[in-house]
């Protein structure tokens, strides 16, 4: 395959199924069986092995699949019509790359110690407020590209309940924890309640129930300090450990990562 044929399969394949991008170029499946060899040759190890089943990765051939977007912008399990074209969700993995569940491991969930969003649709604990302000402020949640202010809000234990359910998490990775220091009095949405007064800690099936919830909240003790100097979780405070392990019991799926900020060395894995 040409380096320029390459970079019009990829651009197709952004566009549909990598099945799709290669019938546009005509790729055959020798071509893509010798492209692999080659690839396997230039890394001296072996990527897939070849049995009775087809081709299947290998253990020098694992793979992490990063997913983009998130779990409410999914077509089927989001906040539908607010949503992409496409799964987010770790079940467009398998769709997308050809890769069969039984061959992924570990589904590890990404999320903020806050909530964001970008555009419209329903959300049950954005602040409109002064304190929204300073989440976005303190978090710089503006489009990389477009500078358009992201909505700001509290943690949502109840979409992250959707999310752990949906996705088969297996771990959390809680980023920009560093963002809360300083800020008081912390709140957490641990459920909704509906226009009828009925509480539910499950996510509502439609988005006209969605709509019309409000969040019950949970307040719990802040931190101080400057986090981002922090390379292990044993260095960060007490309250904020705190406020880690009640989001782990809230969302029921262990935190096994903790951001406080943008490197490498900022991301603190958690026993």
């Amino acid at each position: 395959m040409e380096l320029e044929q390459l970079r019009i399969f990829c651009a197709a394949a952004e566009r549909g199924s990598l099945s799709r991008a290669a019938a546009a170029l005509y790729i055959s499946h020798s071509t893509v069986s010798r492209a692999v060899s080659a690839l396997e040759a230039s890394l001296g190890a072996e990527l897939f092995s070849r049995d009775s089943r087809g081709v299947t990765l290998t253990e020098a051939g694992q793979v992490l699949f990063e997913g983009a977007q998130g779990t409410l912008l999914d077509i089927d399990f989001g906040t539908y019509p607010f949503v992409t074209s496409s799964h987010p969700v770790s079940g467009g993995v398998c769709v997308g790359s050809g890769v069969g569940p039984t061959l992924i491991d570990e589904v590890v969930g990404a999320a903020k110690a806050y909530t964001t969003r970008v555009g419209a649709g329903p959300f049950p604990t954005e602040l409109l407020d002064a304190t929204g302000d300073e989440l976005r402020n303190r978090g710089h949640e503006f489009g990389t590209v477009t500078g358009r202010p992201r909505r700001c809000g509290w943690f949502d234990a109840v979409i992250m309940r959707h999310s752990v359910r949906v996705n088969g998490l297996t771990a959390l990775a809680i980023n920009k924890i560093d963002t809360l220091s300083g800020m008081g009095p912390l709140k957490v949405c641990t459920a909704y309640r509906k226009a009828d007064g009925t509480v539910i800690r499950d996510f509502p099936p439609t988005i006209d129930e969605l709509a019309e919830c409000l969040p019950v909240y949970e307040e719990l003790e802040g931190f101080d300090g400057d986090l981002s100097g922090c390379r292990s979780f044993d260095e960060l405070p007490a309250s904020c450990k705190r406020y880690i392990a009640e989001l782990e019991r809230l969302c029921e799926c262990p935190i096994k990562m903790v951001g406080v900020g943008p490197a490498r060395s900022q991301n603190l894995e958690r026993a």
